[in-house]
């Protein structure tokens, strides 16, 4: 009995020190985590129900609960640009996860072919995603240049007469700010590109022992077994729409109906005369909020298995 008493005590003396080991080495990650995350998190909840601009900046001041949802009714209500850009940002964010990830799919595919130069060709592929989302918006810009761009004189060969700026339109601005981000998928390609490299080749050769090659092999087991990958940048996608930000700064500044959650923010924040910081916090929290539920979503779309008969020959 005693030897048995030992053998429990040395046992635990064991897990607490484990427990000790593993609590040491996340500590700086927590700790970074809660200063840097959480804290910013939970002030910005906190302060979207104060009176918080110009005139007490350094002291937030609590609406009451009588008045606490008072930032969050101006936004809603009388706060003109706000469900443009709620509905923008959303409109982006699903084009991020149907159009970017099926293009960044078909393209990781494509350059996962062992052909002879694709090496080169990858290289090639990722130098202009290199470029910072700000220098793309400059570049964009020039593109879009009504006087000297290269937008305008391919839309004369269809409309001689068109000497508009399209970032200045209601509707053809949308899709200028949309194409000046949504095809560039460089960091979205290397991740699917490396989870296909990743699948054994076995697999591959069993499958066309199966009669299973090319598209079809692509479609029944490489993007089966990416699932997971494609989920995640599914996500990253997703949110980095709705979070658009640089891109509408650059070229537009909201014009022309392009207002995006992220610039309405600033614009509260920062352009505002009154710098409204509690009416911006309290987007802020709308965009916190819209940023779970996309994840939410998509999480509940990938978990979604659709039963199909694998045919790989006739």
């Amino acid at each position: 009995m005693a030897a048995g008493k030992a053998k429990r005590g040395s046992r635990g003396r064991r897990r607490g020190r484990r427990t000790g080991f593993i609590i040491a080495f996340l500590a700086p990650t927590l700790i970074a985590f809660c200063v840097f995350y959480l804290y910013p998190i939970v002030t910005v909840f906190a302060t979207s129900f104060c009176k918080w601009d110009y005139t007490n900046i350094a002291n937030p001041e609590f609406f009451g609960w009588d008045r606490m949802w008072e930032n969050y009714d101006y936004i809603f209500n009388t706060y003109p640009f706000f469900w443009e850009a709620l509905r923008n940002s959303t409109l982006w964010a699903i084009l991020g996860a149907a159009v970017q990830i099926p293009v960044a799919t078909l393209i990781a595919l494509a350059l996962s072919r062992k052909v002879k130069g694709i090496r080169i060709v990858r290289n090639i592929y990722i130098i202009p995603n290199m470029i910072s989302t700000a220098a793309m918006g400059v570049i964009f810009l020039q593109l879009y240049n009504p006087s000297y761009g290269i937008v305008n004189p391919v839309i004369r060969l269809f409309k001689k007469d068109f000497v508009d700026n399209i970032l200045l339109l209601r509707g053809p601005a949308f899709i200028a700010m949309t194409c000046a981000y949504i095809f560039f998928t460089g960091t979205t390609t290397l991740m699917i590109l490396g989870n296909i490299m990743a699948i054994p080749e076995e697999v591959r050769e069993a499958a066309m022992l199966d009669g299973a090659s090319g598209l079809r092999q692509d479609w029944h087991i490489t993007v089966p077994m990416i699932k997971g990958t494609l989920r995640t940048v599914s996500i990253l996608a997703a949110t980095s729409g709705f979070l658009l930000y640089n891109e509408v700064y650059f070229l537009t500044k909201g014009a022309a109906g392009t207002y995006s959650i992220s610039y309405v923010i600033r614009e509260l924040a920062i352009t505002s005369p009154r710098t409204q910081f509690g009416r911006a916090n309290a987007v802020a929290v709308i965009q916190i909020l819209a940023g779970m539920i996309i994840i939410v979503a998509l999480h509940l779309l990938y978990s979604i298995s659709p039963k199909r008969k694998r045919k790989w020959s006739k």
